[in-house]
């Protein structure tokens, strides 16, 4: 789903080992060994699986917690065996576990007429609309499907996404199509979650693959009130990033050579470069953004936005220079970014927000695909609803790439 120049495959750090941040320019030095002064923080070990995965404070409420209880879907605590009364082990003593999802429960039992139709225009159609590479959509068309076939809940993403397509496509039914979605990807959820608290190499192809589909999900489902994709507007992460994010998390895993039937076939099926579309005269406006960065970044936020600003004139370049061979690739600049970075951005902090407007004109050109549409100015017109005037006048150029008016 998404690749980098430097791995031909999904995007991660620029020396394609996947682990760590990219590098800093050498301009950033002084910044960056400033950065490296971090504030310890107390941390639970007894956080959900749910939480841990989220980077959130759980509070560990029985027998499930808030956040969970808050996002309805299913916590490890409601599902944690009791030790028994005999066990020689205190319960702190381990962290708990949740209970395996039972694949047997997942199985379509009831398949019908609305799933036959579904899984035709997955092969036929959808399937076909998440690469633009004939590799690519052969990749989703086939490999991804026989995955499915063996891990259930892969199969009901699948359908929630071609029901998404169909609803896009036939706007008269789009209540019983979106209806027929969200019931398949309810289905899925919990389950993912819950392989992802216990990743091996038996799952971790089913797993990637259906935390990418979550990603696309996420975005076919169209702008949502307060989501913005990388931040929300009740300043916590939005749902789409906690699972964007679950791509990196997921690789960081296992060793890559574990992903043979999901990362590895994406990394091979790289194509010709994208079609050159106008390309914006970008230069000077990143210019003088980071003019911008240098004089209104905190002391200790210096470091993460000057990285911030070198990963996106890196996607920039990429993209209009002949690099990119898939439009989502430019969101390799969020898979990449640096947590305090996106912890800032979830805070509504100034500077995060104006770099985000600048990578708006990047998804812009995603705008053409079925499960972009709206996004872009969706996007927007969120970071201009939150940054005070003084900052305002620094999102012009993005506004006036994208050829959005502010209300």
């Amino acid at each position: 789903m998404y690749a980098s120049p430097a791995t031909h495959g999904i995007p991660f750090s620029a020396d394609g080992s996947g682990k760590g941040q990219p590098d800093a320019p050498s301009s950033c030095d002084d910044a960056l060994a400033e950065k490296g002064k971090r504030r310890s923080h107390r941390k639970s070990r007894f956080g959900c699986n749910n939480c841990k995965l989220r980077r959130v404070k759980c509070d560990e409420g029985k027998p499930e917690c808030k956040n969970c209880r808050h996002r309805r879907i299913r916590c490890n605590f409601a599902t944690a065996t009791t030790p028994d009364s005999g066990s020689s082990h205190p319960l702190s003593s381990a962290e708990p576990t949740a209970s395996p999802i039972n694949e047997a429960s997942l199985v379509p039992t009831d398949l019908g007429l609305p799933e036959i139709e579904l899984i035709y225009h997955w092969t036929a159609a959808t399937a076909k609309t998440l690469s633009l590479q004939d590799p690519g959509a052969k990749f989703w068309q086939t490999n991804v499907t026989e995955t499915a076939l063996t891990h259930y809940y892969l199969l009901h993403l699948i359908f929630a996404i071609t029901a998404l397509h169909l609803a896009y496509c036939r706007p008269s039914r789009h209540e019983e199509y979106t209806a027929k979605a969200n019931q398949h990807y309810d289905k899925a959820l919990p389950a993912v979650t819950s392989e992802l608290s216990r990743l091996n190499h038996d799952n971790c192809d089913a797993v990637l693959l259906s935390v990418q589909l979550i990603s696309f999900v996420g975005w076919a489902r169209g702008p949502q009130p307060g989501e913005f994709l990388a931040f929300s507007s009740a300043n916590e992460r939005s749902e789409w990033l906690i699972f964007f994010r679950g791509i990196r998390s997921t690789l960081e895993t296992l060793d890559y050579n574990s992903f043979k039937k999901s990362l590895l076939p994406q990394m091979s099926a790289r194509g010709k470069i994208l079609p050159p579309n106008t390309r914006p005269t970008f230069e000077r406006p990143l210019a003088n953004l980071r003019d911008y960065i240098q004089f209104a970044s905190p002391h200790d936020r210096l470091a993460s936005n000057l990285v911030a600003l070198e990963l996106l004139l890196e996607c920039y370049h990429n993209r209009y220079d002949g690099v990119d061979s898939e439009y989502h690739l430019v969101f390799s600049w969020l898979f990449r970014m640096e947590e305090d970075f996106l912890e800032a951005m979830q805070k509504h902090e100034a500077v995060p927000l104006v770099l985000f407007a600048h990578f708006a004109v990047l998804m812009n050109d995603m705008e053409g695909l079925w499960y972009m549409k709206g996004w872009t100015t969706h996007v927007l017109h969120g970071i201009w609803g939150i940054l005070g005037e003084e900052h305002k006048v620094h999102i012009r150029w993005p506004i006036e790439a994208v050829g959005w008016i502010p209300p």
